[in-house]
This record gives structure tokens, sequence and C-alpha cells, in this order.
């Protein structure tokens, strides 16, 4: 799903949001946040108060002054000068601002707030609001502490929540722990919220995100895998400290052993960016031109870079080639339905980000020479032969074949 399609899903899940919701973290994981800001300064059912935190740490003295000058200035609220201390503060702005109530208060850069008096600040502000009146965060972080809150249970949500496009729920409660796993790309892994920041080496990374993209394995398949010149009494110290290792930096055990197998722990709630991925991509292939449309761009908008993009392990480097080929067969399967479908300008941005993946591909160079073709821009597409066949000639020592070459020439007829 596109940011542009993803801001309606969030503005319509805004608009179901129950009025005792007095407290909205925008998504950090989401792209979109300030576009979608625009929802809650544009409201005319509530005065939007927008203050951004002026400087990382930022202590609170700063940032009330920068409350209080958005206050005065946006819509002429008077607010105390020296409040005792955060809950005090947020207690006299509530107080402040009754006669202008229902107000949406916006605090956009939230994580550089500093951490001793952000939550009690947040928490103590949106129970003194009644409901219409809402505090809305704009940050680069998971407001863990906040969306855990005893007082603010059944009052805080996250937006947008799609848990297809790796965008979860935080603020609800769920028994198990929550994994979240994003390997294409740097690699990024959150439990219940929290980012994993050190690994203690690289071999307990690999080996957790072996476990995880494999979700079942042998241990022979591991010993093959990492340690196939050591001998199995080795091989298996070496397994059993990494994997303890792992335990330890989770916080909990990642995977279980049963018949014969490690398998993902049944205790944990895995969400793995690699599977919804390739289930996207399995999907499209069977569905209607509309659902294959929002499958694929579901697919398209998860691969956020090249698997595990700083690993040159062997088995990553597999992997990785697997999936970069995915990807560039989803851009294929979506440019040919826009194509069928007469929405050329579209077709031709999927298979022009598809050539660019896999650039000795003639019949991508095709397929786009001919959309050059169709659209009356003939340089264009000889742009587009002649970078292919520079390719083929320097990488292949070969020509275009005879479908591309005849395609070049009607193309130069249109000159």
């Amino acid at each position: 799903m596109a940011i542009t399609n993803l801001l309606r899903y969030a503005q319509s899940q805004l608009q179901r949001l129950p009025p005792e919701t007095t407290l909205i973290v925008l998504h950090p994981h989401f792209y979109g946040q300030h576009g979608l800001l625009s929802a809650f300064l544009e409201n005319p059912q509530a005065q939007p108060i927008f203050v951004t935190v002026p400087t990382a740490n930022a202590p609170f003295r700063a940032f009330w002054e920068t409350l209080r000058e958005a206050c005065e200035t946006q819509f002429g609220c008077p607010i105390p000068a020296r409040p005792k201390d955060a809950a005090a503060a947020a207690a006299a702005l509530a107080r402040a601002l009754q006669p202008y109530l229902p107000v949406t208060l916006i605090i956009d850069a939230y994580d550089l707030a500093e951490l001793d008096y952000r939550v009690p600040f947040v928490a103590t502000l949106v129970t003194r609001l009644p409901a219409g009146s809402r505090v809305v965060l704009a940050t680069r972080e998971l407001p863990r502490a906040l969306l855990q809150h005893d007082d603010l249970q059944g009052r805080a949500a996250l937006l947008p929540v799609q848990p297809d496009e790796m965008l979860l729920d935080y603020a609800s409660v769920t028994e198990k722990t929550v994994l979240e796993v994003r390997a294409l790309g740097l690699g990024r892994v959150l439990v219940n919220g929290r980012r994993i920041e050190r690994w203690d080496g690289v071999l307990p990374k690999m080996l957790f995100h072996f476990f995880v993209d494999r979700g079942m394995t042998t241990r022979d398949e591991i010993f093959h895998t990492f340690w196939p010149s050591l001998k199995p009494r080795e091989a298996t110290n070496v397994f059993h400290v990494t994997k303890r290792k792992i335990s330890e930096i989770l916080g909990t055990d990642l995977t279980v052993y049963w018949s014969g197998f490690y398998r993902i722990s049944p205790d944990l709630e895995l969400h793995y960016d690699v599977v919804k991925f390739a289930e996207a991509v399995q999907n499209a292939a069977v569905a209607s031109d509309e659902d294959a449309i929002r499958f694929y761009r579901n697919a398209i908008a998860l691969y956020r870079g090249q698997y595990l993009s700083t690993s040159s392990h062997p088995w990553v480097e597999r992997r990785r080639s697997e999936l970069h080929t995915t990807y560039t067969e989803a851009l294929i399967g979506l440019g040919r339905i826009y194509r069928r479908l007469g929405r050329t300008q579209e077709a031709l941005g999927c298979f022009l980000r598809a050539l660019a993946t896999t650039p000795r591909r003639e019949d991508l160079a095709r397929a786009v020479m001919e959309l050059y073709r169709d659209m009356r821009k003939p340089s264009d597409a000889l742009q587009i032969y002649e970078q292919l066949e520079h390719n083929l000639q320097r990488e292949l020592g070969i020509m275009p074949d005879q479908l591309t070459v005849s395609l070049a020439k009607e193309v130069r007829a249109q000159l």
C-alpha cells in the first residue's frame, strides 16, 4: 500500500476512533506522519495547537516555553510561566484550555523530549482532557511507557495500524511476546516495541535471522550453514552458547525443540516482513486485477531494501538473490496489470523500476520501449535500447536479439 493510500486508510481509522480516545500516537514506522497531521490541523471541530520539541534532549523549561508561545500566538490562550513540575504543568495547561475546548494538542518530535518529564506531562494532560479533545504525538520511537500506562488504558491509540504493512498495534494487550522482524533492508528487530540495539557480535544476529527465516530447521542444517569445518562436539558447544545469548538479548526464548526440529516458540507472536512480502506476491498471482494491484503494492512497499543488506554471509546472499528476484517479478506483475488496464504511466513506472534491478533483461527493455513508442516518445525508447545494447556487449559480449532490434528500427521510424 503506497503512502498516499495508507494516508487515506489512516484517516478512515481516525474517523472510527471512539471519543474517549484522547491520546493518538502516530505510528513511528509510518513514513507519512506529517501528511497525516493535516487531518488534525484542518479539523474544524477542534482548535489545533502545534508545537515541536525544540532540540534533542530538550529540558522541560525549553519545551514549556515553546508550548506557552504556541498557545498564546496560535489562539491567545495564556499559560502559567513557571509550573512546579511536569504533572503540575499539565494540570495547569488543562485548566487554562477549558474556555477553548475542544482542542487538539499536536507535539511533533516527541521522542526528542527528555524522558523524565514527557511521560508524566502527557499522561496527566490526557487524563484531564475531556472527550473531544486530544493529544497527538509525532515520534520516531514507540512511546512504550505511555501506551502501557495504567491511567491511559482505553484512552490511547496508534495510528495507522495495518499488520500487513508491519504497522503493529502496540496499544492492544496480548498475552504473547510480540516479535517484529524487518529483514528487508538493514535489518531491525523489536520485542514488544523495544528495539534490539546490541547483539554482542555478528554470530547471534545471523543465527537469529536464520532461525526466523527458516521457521523450522534441523541442527545439521544449522551446523552445515554456520560451522561446516568444526567437529560436531565443537559446533554443538558454539551453537548452544550462541543460542543462549540470543535468548538473553531478546529476554525470551526464540525457539523450541520438538521432533528433531528447532521451531519458533509458540509463546511468540512473530511478524516478519519477508513472510508478508512473499505472501503478498503469491496472493497477487491468483487474485483479480483489483485485488492483485493491492497485493503487489503491499509487497513493493514492504521491500525497503535488499535482504540484510549489510551482511555478506553466503546463506544471506543466496536468500537476498531469491527475494530480489521476487521483488522484480512483483514490479513486472503490477506493470502488466496496469498496462492491460490502460494505465500507461503507472505501467511505465513499474517496468522502469524492474529494469533498474535487472538491466540485461530484454523483455523488460522491450516493454519499456513499447510504452515509450505508444506515448510518442521515440527518443526515450531508443535511449533504453542503447543502454541495453551497451550492457549486453560489456557484460556478456552479445548483441540484443532480433525482436529487440526490430523494435528499435520501428521506433526510429517515428523520429
